[in-house]
């Protein structure tokens, strides 16, 4: 599980700042928040618009592109234009079975300029520029690797880390991961293996709808899914299987690209979130608040917590109901703001020391938290 992360001169983080994602003092959601070794299952981005809420869910996922995905990376788009220079860093704090991983890179234009990989505070792998070492084994490797490559990659894919169990259990952890997001409709999957289980498409492929049927039905949703292989249907498409929803108490399928923004939101969304109960990752959720009624966002976010063991989920949104000491511990919530000087700032609820039985949404709405946007509400001439 992922319990801390530090960005430095990345997007609109200008200074050093850390993210800590384990469990404080309080013991509310003990059972249902609270992961193995008291890391927490997540965490809640709230702030205005452009503070920065996003850029963190997009370090995470480039973490993930960077190790998983083979396409070119636009890496220098994310070095921030508020610091000098061409570098930016991050470092990603893991626990893996008690065990310690650090990972640390800074970015250099468009290439990595160096990379760290510890393991209980052991050096495993050290890289500058094109130059590099491991020691996976019983001895030292020396290493020549492309700028724009990972070295960490280069050596999960070409020796799985020399059989090491506990690096593997790293890759397997951060492959289950999805990123999705509720604005745009899209999703992506890091490995293709599981297509079929957290992408709605695929998985339309190869089962019926039942399962999925129970499982919305339970959270309270008023239409059921329809995976559609007739062809007298005028609105489907021939030999071509095609998602639909059905209102319940209705008998007329509407085929989920004639949905609404809220419906196809909440289809892309359903399956990974189930994924992520069932196998440990990590799930970035960006948007949620959009198309979704903020009820049956919060009926999501709890039917996570109360099913995933280890698994996480890093959200944004706007939707301050969620504010709620019976969803979210203090902990788990960060709140944004932009200073013009300073750049991102940011504000671990618990920092501030509510008392659990307090309204954590009003005195966020009252600004004690920071992060609360003021807006002029008065158009008078």
């Amino acid at each position: 599980m992922l319990t801390s992360l530090t960005l430095k001169d990345y997007t609109t983080f200008i200074g050093e700042t850390t993210f800590d994602f384990k469990a404080t003092n309080y013991k509310i959601l003990e059972d249902t928040n609270v992961g193995s070794n008291r890391i927490l299952k997540g965490a809640l981005f709230v702030g205005e618009n452009a503070s920065g809420k996003t850029q963190v869910l997009n370090a995470i996922k480039l973490l993930l592109d960077i190790l998983l995905d083979n396409s070119e990376q636009n890496i220098v788009s994310k070095k921030s234009l508020y610091t000098k220079g061409t570098k930016y860093s991050m470092i990603f704090t893991f626990n893996v079975s008690n065990n310690i991983i650090k990972y640390e890179i800074v970015f250099n234009n468009n290439n990595i300029y160096s990379e760290k990989l510890y393991v209980n505070n052991i050096l495993k792998l050290n890289r500058l520029k094109e130059n590099g070492e491991t020691n996976f084994g019983d001895e030292t490797i020396n290493v020549e690797i492309n700028p724009a490559l990972s070295l960490v990659k280069l050596e999960y894919y070409n020796t799985k880390f020399n059989n090491d169990k506990i690096l593997n259990k790293w890759f397997d952890y951060l492959k289950n991961s999805a990123y999705i997001n509720c604005q745009l409709k899209t999703i992506k999957v890091f490995n293709p293996i599981n297509l079929s289980k957290q992408f709605i498409n695929e998985y339309a492929l190869e089962n019926d709808a039942t399962f999925l049927n129970k499982l919305i039905g339970k959270l309270g949703y008023n239409s059921e899914l329809v995976f559609n292989k007739e062809k007298d249907n005028i609105l489907t498409m021939a030999n071509q299987e095609i998602i639909s929803l059905r209102k319940r108490g209705t008998t007329i399928d509407i085929p989920l690209k004639y949905e609404s923004a809220g419906n196809k939101a909440f289809v892309n969304i359903i399956l990974p979130i189930y994924f992520a109960t069932q196998n440990n990752c990590i799930i970035l959720v960006d948007e949620f608040s959009s198309g979704l009624h903020n009820e049956l966002e919060e009926a999501l976010i709890r039917y996570f917590f109360n099913n995933s063991k280890n698994s996480q989920m890093f959200f944004t949104s706007h939707s301050t109901n969620l504010l709620d000491n019976a969803i979210v511990r203090p902990d788990q919530i960060y709140s944004f703001k932009f200073d013009a000087q300073k750049g991102t700032l940011i504000n671990r609820f618990s920092e501030e020391n509510p008392r659990e039985s307090q309204n954590i949404e009003k005195m966020y709405l009252n600004g004690v938290f920071d992060g609360m946007p003021s807006y002029n509400k008065e158009f008078k001439n």
